[in-house]
């Protein structure tokens, strides 16, 4: 999405010469991508669109696919949408300490070669982890990464499953999944997150302070659980 590349083509007349097609490009569908008369084709949105050219009679044309562009460091606000708690985590009080509504800062980066794609996540002290992250066919990309923190000898796992979007250039939406389990103790704690805010930085791959949300679940929660 927004970027532009220039299309070439070219005709072999009867007597054999090759000559270069310049003028006459069109598009069958200019609301995923649109294109010049010269052949200068933009992406708009996500999908597929045939660029096609006429010359001499015969009819030219490339599929091509326009994906969003996430690549790039995101940062921004996430706000608790949902909180349940079952087991040992009742006891702890979990969904007091994340209540509904409550916002947190979120960080995450996207390395991006087409349809394929990387996120990174940052999971506090544990530093982060790069997992597949690949574009579905509507444009959305999801993808699971979890860590365990271990305080005095209590170990808490992490699992997080993102769902994401970026319906235009610069924005990005979606809703992060979490679950918590204690290592040798019933129970999980489940919070669900959302979007609210995003903005893109720099290219990812530099290590950052984000994370916090994680960082801090051991220490409100890393205290002995009751059996």
């Amino acid at each position: 999405m927004g970027e532009s590349a220039q299309a070439t083509g070219s005709a072999t007349l009867s007597g054999g010469q090759p000559q270069n097609v310049t003028s006459g490009w069109r598009t069958d569908a200019p609301n995923v991508a649109t294109v010049t008369d010269a052949g200068m084709v933009t992406g708009v949105a996500n999908g597929r669109a045939t660029i096609y050219v006429v010359a001499g009679g015969r009819q030219g044309q490339q599929v091509m696919r326009v994906v969003p562009d996430y690549q790039g460091q995101w940062t921004g606000t996430i706000r608790v949408a949902s909180c349940t708690q079952t087991g040992v985590f009742v006891d702890i009080g979990l969904c007091k300490e994340v209540p509904v509504n409550s916002s947190e800062g979120f960080d995450v980066g996207f390395t991006q070669d087409g349809e394929n794609m990387n996120a990174r996540l940052f999971f506090g002290p544990n530093g982060s982890q790069t997992v597949p992250a690949p574009i579905a066919p509507e444009g959305t990309a999801a993808f699971t990464a979890g860590t365990t923190f271990t305080e005095e000898g209590i170990r808490l796992m992490l699992e997080t499953v993102w769902q994401v979007d970026s319906p235009r250039v610069g924005a990005l939406t979606g809703r992060i999944n979490d679950v918590y389990r204690f290592a040798g103790y019933s129970g999980e704690g489940r919070v669900s997150y959302e979007i609210v805010s995003a903005t893109r930085g720099s290219t990812a791959g530099t290590q950052r302070t984000g994370g916090g949300r994680w960082s801090r679940v051991p220490r409100r929660l890393g205290q002995p659980p009751s059996r």
